[in-house]
């Protein structure tokens, strides 16, 4: 298997479609310039890959996906909420994200940090009635609320901010909380769902093994940087990419012996150790 795959296309459409309808369901009750900053963050699409991992997901677990959609779009409102702070002066100042400006460059730092706020809001306003209307979302609700918060991509991003040296076991929690949580959510949120210990015990192996597995990768991607709070600036590359392999192993351990039932998740965890961007 190679980067060359292709994910599905039905998927990813639905996807962005209950996204913007979603966002602009609020248009009329938005001010404009919060609600422009707001889509500016979200559209066009980013990879999407936490979506589409819940999809896959309950593909894999028998659950409908009209179900898990309040789970999947929320994760993803989360994550780019993240962006949009992650990117600003206060963190790590960065000037373009997806070969645009970013939030706070566009709209000013204000508006920038209001517009996170609202998506965050907007993700656990979204859940909030998807759990009224579906008393079994309750624990998926919380386990996206854990994994969002301070034990987990919050408690990643302070991790950064508040040490200054790094050794391999903090470096690596930083990499399973910062970017690790969220994959972890969008995938244990769905599994949850099944009621199927086996399954469930699997994919909590695969979404850690893919949450540090996408980190690593995007270090040696970045590698230029010189990040010394990353893996690669720690361990080095030879044994960031000895990690990576070790992670992909893991993967096919723990998905081969569900066959083709397990396979769309496998190529896709494969996928996302191979990319180059």
């Amino acid at each position: 298997m190679t980067t060359a795959m292709t994910m599905n296309k039905d998927y990813l459409e639905e996807i962005e479609k209950e996204l913007y309808d979603l966002l602009s369901s609020r248009k009329d009750l938005y001010p404009t310039t919060l609600y422009e900053a707001m889509e500016y963050a979200l559209f066009p699409a980013g990879k999407r890959i936490r979506p589409y991992l819940s999809y896959l997901t309950a593909d894999f677990v028998g659950v409908n996906k009209f179900k898990i959609k309040p789970l999947a779009l929320s994760v993803e409102l989360i994550h780019n909420y993240s962006l949009i702070h992650d990117d600003m002066p206060c963190m790590d100042n960065d000037e373009y994200r997806r070969g645009k400006f970013t939030c706070h460059k566009k709209f000013g730092e204000a508006t920038a940090l209001l517009a996170g706020d609202a998506l965050l809001n907007l993700a656990f306003e979204n859940l909030l009635v998807a759990v009224g209307n579906d008393p079994d979302l309750a624990t998926s609700a919380t386990i996206i609320a854990e994994c969002a918060g301070g034990s987990g991509m919050i408690g990643g991003q302070a991790i950064e901010l508040t040490n200054e040296y790094f050794d391999e076991a903090l470096v690596t929690e930083l990499c399973k909380k910062k970017t690790g949580a969220l994959i972890n959510a969008a995938v244990m949120s769905v599994a949850v769902l099944s009621g199927e210990r086996k399954k469930i015990s699997s994919l909590g192996t695969y979404a850690g093994c893919v949450g540090l597995c996408y980190q690593l990768v995007d270090d040696l991607l970045d590698e230029d940087k010189e990040e010394k709070k990353s893996f690669l600036g720690v361990m080095g590359k030879e044994e960031t990419i000895v990690r990576i392999d070790r992670l992909t192993e893991l993967l096919h351990r723990t998905m081969s012996p569900y066959g083709k039932e397990g396979q769309e998740l496998l190529r896709f965890g494969q996928y996302l150790s191979e990319r180059k961007k």
